[in-house]
């Protein structure tokens, strides 16, 4: 990727504090790969649920996503990356959000996950889940739910209105309307909630163009822009080794719908 670009932070990386990580994942595997591609800032951003859920107790809670920061203090003065601690908390439909406005201000922003839908079938269950328009239904709500949620920390929403794991993504990405695309991302923009630019843009689950990028999901960036929300990059990475390389189709996306470093995320830059 060329020197000169927008993608100089990824706000969006998982360490073995999220369930979904490999064990060995530590925030110091990353700075290698960050230091040999330019990222200046790495934001660390592991899942944080509310106590329990459907009376199931999870072990990612505010105090294990806090932990980290010991990690972040014992190298930070060992790198010139910048080493920001958020958290991506899950904002199911009819369920407390895993953190209080309070709570949030011991983390240097938080990112709101409001599209894990498949991923939490159990939570959903009674929600009518069999059609793009029925996802999208849900995927808007949650969106909503996303943008009036109240902190007074920075806040982004990661991988916005896409529905991750649904057995027919590309169906549900393609019955979104301008109209409603410029609903929610005008709310966003209203309520100074950063839209993440993010690795679903790339994923098989929408068809893909001669550069592997999704023109379905580019569109949603586009309108984004027009409604003048704020941008941050979020490659959603768990695995250290696929750091490398993963952000330059990111920020092709980001160009072609006009994206400029005026419009990021203060946290981005």
């Amino acid at each position: 990727m060329e020197k000169n670009r927008l993608c100089v932070a990824d706000l969006h990386v998982h360490t073995n504090r999220s369930l979904c990580s490999p064990k060995t994942t530590t925030v110091a595997d990353y700075i290698p790969y960050c230091e040999g591609e330019g990222i200046k800032t790495i934001g660390i951003s592991n899942h944080i649920y509310k106590p329990r859920v459907l009376g199931v107790e999870y072990p990612e809670n505010i105090n294990h996503a806090l932990s980290v920061r010991e990690e972040i203090d014992a190298i930070k003065s060992e790198t010139d990356v910048k080493i920001l601690l958020g958290c991506e908390v899950e904002t199911f439909h009819s369920q407390e959000v895993g953190v209080s406005i309070a709570d949030a201000r011991a983390f240097d922003y938080v990112l709101l996950a409001a599209s894990h839908i498949f991923n939490w079938k159990h939570e959903y269950e009674g929600f009518d889940l069999s059609s793009p328009e029925a996802v999208k239904k849900i995927l808007i709500e949650n969106f909503v739910r996303a943008c009036e949620i109240e902190y007074d920390v920075p806040v982004g929403i990661c991988h916005p209105l896409y529905p991750i794991m649904c057995p027919f993504e590309s169906d549900v990405v393609d019955s979104f309307s301008d109209e409603e695309l410029e609903a929610c991302f005008s709310l966003a923009a209203k309520r100074r909630r950063s839209i993440e630019i993010h690795a679903c843009l790339c994923r098989t689950g929408t068809l893909l163009d001669d550069e592997g990028i999704s023109p379905s999901y580019v569109h949603f960036l586009e309108v984004a822009k027009k409604c003048g929300c704020i941008f941050h990059f979020g490659a959603d990475i768990h695995v250290p080794s696929h750091f490398s390389g993963s952000h330059e189709k990111l920020e092709i996306a980001a160009r072609r719908v006009g994206i400029t470093e005026d419009d990021l995320w203060e946290l981005a830059k």
